[in-house]
Parts: C-alpha cells; sequence; structure tokens
C-alpha cells in the first residue's frame, strides 16, 4: 500500500514538472524586439549649381607691368559688379570660347591677333585698353593710348615753358625721323610764340645766337658724346626751360639738365622724384581716368566705340609753375583740345 501511494506521488511530481517546463518554452524569457524596415522614398537629385560667365584682364607678357598693376583692381572691380566671374590671363585661343562663356576680354598691348580673337568670338565684347594702330569692331571697342596729337602737347609745353620763363629763353629737344617728335616740336614753337610774340630778349646776352625759342633734333640713336655736345650748345645759348619730346628722353640729359639748374617739361612717363627740384610738369595721358570713363559706354554700346585719353598736365611743382600760371595753361589746353 505504502509503495503505491510513493508510486502516485512521483507520477503527481513529474507531471508538475512538465508542466513547468512547457510553461517556460512558451512564456518569452524578455520583451520582444521589433525591427523598423525603412521603405526607401523618393529624393530630389542633386543639381550643380551653374558657373556665372566669366570677364577676363588680358595681359600678355610684353605688357607694360606698370599699366597691368593700375589697371588690374579696377578691370576686376567693374567685371564683378556685372555678377562675373574675373580671370587674368596672358593668351586666350578661339577654342576657349567654346569651353567657357566670357562676356567681356579687357586686352592690354602687344596683341597681334587682337582682330581675329575678336571676330571668331563674336558674343564676346573686347575692350582694346592702348591699341593707337586698332579700329573698331561690332564687338571690339578701343580706348587709345593718346598722343596721337603731338602738336597739341608741344603747344602747351611752349605756352607753360615761355609763361614760366624770363626773357622766353626755352628750347626743345626732339628726334630725327619721327614725325610725332617733329610735331611736337613745331607745336612747342607756336605755343611759345603764342604767348610772348616776338619773344626778343631784353637782358644780356642777347645777339642772334640768343632768339627763342630754340630747337635741336637728335639723332634716333644719338651716341652719348652727341646727346652731350647738343645739350651742350643750348646751355651755352643761356636757354633755362627744356621741353622734352616723347621718346627724346634719356637719363644722361635729365642728369646734365638738373646738374645744371635747368627747367623740365617733359612726358610723365620720364619724371623721375631725383628731378624733382627742376621738374616743372609732365604732359601725359591718364589711360585710367579714361578707362572709368568708357567702361559705361562700353557695356552699353551696341557696337565697337573708339575713345582717346585727354591730356593732362601733372607732376606740377607748384614753386615753378604756380596755381595761377597752372589755371591759364589748363583753359589754352582746354581750348585747343576742343
Amino acid at each position: 500500500m505504502k509503495n503505491k501511494f510513493f508510486y502516485y506521488l512521483l507520477l503527481i511530481i513529474l507531471f508538475l514538472v512538465g508542466c513547468n517546463s512547457q510553461q517556460d518554452t512558451q512564456t518569452p524569457s524578455s520583451e520582444p524586439v521589433f525591427t523598423e524596415t525603412l521603405v526607401p522614398t523618393a529624393t530630389q537629385s542633386d543639381t550643380p549649381t551653374p558657373l556665372s560667365p566669366v570677364g577676363v584682364f588680358l595681359t600678355p607678357p610684353e605688357s607694360d607691368p606698370n599699366l597691368v598693376e593700375e589697371l588690374n583692381p579696377l578691370v576686376g572691380e567693374f567685371i564683378r559688379a556685372e555678377g562675373l566671374r574675373f580671370q587674368v590671363l596672358e593668351t586666350m585661343a578661339p577654342g576657349d570660347f567654346l569651353v567657357d562663356d566670357f562676356r567681356f576680354v579687357v586686352v592690354l598691348p602687344p596683341y597681334p591677333n587682337l582682330k581675329a580673337l575678336a571676330q571668331g568670338a563674336p558674343d564676346t565684347k573686347f575692350l582694346a585698353v592702348g591699341f593707337n594702330d586698332l579700329d573698331p569692331l561690332d564687338n571690339l571697342s578701343v580706348l587709345r593710348f593718346g598722343g596721337e596729337d603731338y602738336g597739341v602737347q608741344g603747344f602747351i609745353a611752349g605756352y607753360i615753358a615761355a609763361m614760366i620763363t624770363t626773357d622766353w629763353r626755352v628750347a626743345v629737344l626732339s628726334v630725327q625721323e619721327s614725325d610725332d617728335a617733329l610735331a611736337a616740336r613745331e607745336g612747342f614753337r607756336v605755343g611759345v610764340k603764342y604767348f610772348c610774340g616776338l619773344c626778343n630778349p631784353k637782358y644780356a646776352p642777347t645777339g642772334i645766337h640768343y632768339l627763342y625759342p630754340k630747337y635741336i633734333d637728335l639723332p634716333v640713336d644719338a651716341s652719348d658724346p652727341e646727346i652731350e655736345a647738343n645739350v651742350n650748345l643750348l646751355i651755352d645759348r643761356a636757354v633755362n626751360t627744356f621741353y622734352i619730346v616723347p621718346g627724346a628722353g634719356d637719363p644722361k640729359i635729365y642728369q646734365m639738365l638738373t646738374n645744371n639748374n635747368k627747367l623740365i617739361i617733359g612726358p610723365g612717363s620720364d619724371f623721375r622724384e631725383e628731378y624733382r627740384d627742376n621738374w616743372v610738369a609732365s604732359l601725359e595721358y591718364d589711360l585710367v581716368a579714361a578707362f572709368e570713363v568708357i567702361w559705361t559706354a562700353f557695356l552699353s554700346a551696341e557696337t565697337g566705340i573708339e575713345q582717346t585719353p585727354p591730356l593732362l598736365i601733372t607732376d606740377i611743382n607748384s614753386e615753378l609753375l604756380s596755381p595761377g600760371k597752372l589755371k591759364l595753361a589748363e583753359g589754352i589746353l582746354e581750348e585747343v583740345s576742343d
């Protein structure tokens, strides 16, 4: 009887253990983990922002470095103001215009194939700065360097020289075989006579060798001894004020004149601070100022335009050319330039 009791008790225990085991397998030991499957959604593809058109400052290696330095920031400012990218290049080829959208090209000399380059890119506007031997095209504008009318430049130099010099003892140094230089020399003589008439000296020395204005045309390839002999000849003739036409200037000439305390009127390109005490004024064409003026007209022009910079009196020594006399000279310059 006792054996049966233990037998049934064992069955009950086994049954209970089996139930607990089944319950453990059916009940998770932790919270269920849910995973989210991401469904791809349509997104807008990245579109590259198109580059803006280009404006170019074309500066060949042989360009005047001073002009490049002066114009570079100005050209860059004007081109960026039009919403364009700005590039400085030394050369361009027709194929470049197929690669990028070049709206404006500002070019400095020398650039011998500029006309052909402009003709090959009719949708680009070109502005040639400092070209005197180039005619405008439909898409090519020209800002000339100036100096085409050397007669006017010489005339103003003669007027100033006579105005500031006692007894009108003035002279001009020119260059042989140069039409421009000879035109400046003749303009100088007319300008002197315009101011003083007969220009006869009142004080000694006087005589046939001391009639003014005087001039000497130096050989194009004058040697130092030739330069020295000609300058000394004018100094011996009591000349006090010298006009040096563009192209005739030479460091030896300026050194001789300053050493002898002579007054000088010359081109701005020849001026040096070491001549300051003897330098009356420079006569030059302000290409940078003219560029600022022509730019607006260039932007709006439907065809090529051309312009020549005005002649200016610069590098003024007010102790030699007073404000009152300067005003007179500027008034005459305005009259003869109209």
